[in-house]
């Protein structure tokens, strides 16, 4: 016994430098807003959690390997700050890779290109982005800064150089042991769920101008479903007296089904005020367009006043309005028919909106 400890003693020496070489940083976003609103039949007023970023927990690390690689790894889980859950659940993205002059490569859990490469003058707010509301309502869109683009048992490569930014992912998909019903219970092969993502922004200077391309496999293959295609182009330029933003996106055989296609364009403007105050104004439609339907739009209108109370520290207060056709119910607010719609079997066409007064710290 006393050798078993005399080992473990020297071993645990070994290994400290190694250790020491290592640099954890615990990071994060707690962000609270109390906010008012309305969407058809349901009226609310709450303390709600990520206004204008969802809040979150994660541990980022690196290891000097030497000849300029590292090891790097990301554990990062959301939470809601308002009621205190999320925490320990399904992780925003999990990842360890290799990084050097080359870039990165990493496995796990990771982000595809269209999380990353966003063109909004709202800064993808959950609550106030028509660009994130329009498409968080869609929940087959993938080009988002929200759960779509987090994608599992993926390889995803990130690197830049002067001024160009490349990031492709390869996501290998989980379930091979899946049954797949419309085929009789069929067991899915490997590559029946995969899917590829590319994106491309250029930075120089005020000029910031991406494109995203997300390709995702139908994994069913019966007729009437088709593979799901996503693509978006958007920009930025600074202007000194204002920066102004826009993107157009458009996918194909939303949600695997042939029939459905849709599109998502927006454009908005921040403008300083003083030393840490910005004014952002930001417009958007979506249109779900089916075979033998007439289209559908929804129309998203947002004010926001953000301003910085120190380097970590913004306080906000913002206004969203969205329009929606009959059988559209997007918005920030839950949507909840009225008794008379639900007995006419009505669905959608109400607007939604949100006033929200709120705080963001990231740490």
């Amino acid at each position: 016994m006393q050798k078993k400890l005399i080992a473990l003693a020297i071993a645990g020496l070994v290994s400290a430098p190694a250790f020491a070489q290592s640099n954890v940083t615990i990071y994060g976003v707690a962000d609270a807003y109390m906010g008012f609103g309305s969407h058809g039949d349901n009226d609310m007023a709450a303390i709600n959690s990520g206004g204008l970023s969802s809040s979150r927990l994660g541990f980022r690390g690196t290891e000097a390997l030497g000849n300029g690689l590292n090891a790097v790894f990301t554990f990062e889980q959301g939470y809601n700050i308002d009621n205190g859950t999320g925490l320990g659940n399904e992780s925003r993205q999990s990842f360890v890779g290799l990084s050097g002059g080359f870039g990165t490569v990493s496995l796990g859990r990771q982000y595809a290109p269209g999380y990353d490469f966003q063109y909004d003058a709202l800064a993808s707010s959950p609550i106030l982005s028509a660009q994130a509301i329009l498409s968080n309502y869609d929940a087959a869109v993938t080009i988002d800064a929200g759960g779509g683009s987090r994608w599992n048992n993926s390889v995803a490569y990130n690197g830049t150089f002067s001024g160009l930014k490349v990031r492709a992912i390869y996501a290998m998909g989980d379930q091979e042991n899946s049954y797949v019903e419309p085929l009789g219970g069929k067991l899915m092969d490997p590559s029946d769920d995969d899917r590829f993502g590319l994106g491309v922004e250029y930075a120089n200077g005020p000029l910031k101008v991406g494109a995203v391309y997300h390709y995702l496999k139908d994994p069913v293959s019966v007729t009437g479903s088709d593979d799901q295609t996503e693509w978006l182009v958007g920009g930025s330029y600074n202007f000194g007296m204002l920066t102004l933003a826009a993107s157009y996106q458009d996918v194909s055989s939303a949600g695997y089904d042939s029939t459905v296609d849709g599109n998502i364009w927006q454009v908005g403007v921040i403008v300083p005020v003083g030393a840490a105050g910005n004014v952002h104004v930001g417009y958007g439609e979506g249109e779900i367009e089916e075979a033998g339907q007439p289209d559908l739009k929804a129309k998203s209108y947002s004010i926001a006043y953000t301003h910085a109370l120190s380097k970590r520290t913004t306080a906000y207060a913002g206004y969203n309005r969205t329009d929606n056709d009959a059988g559209l119910d997007a918005g920030p607010v839950a949507y909840r028919p009225s008794a008379a719609d639900v007995a006419a079997g009505r669905f959608g066409g109400d607007e939604s909106d949100v006033f929200a007064v709120g705080v963001r710290h990231v740490f």
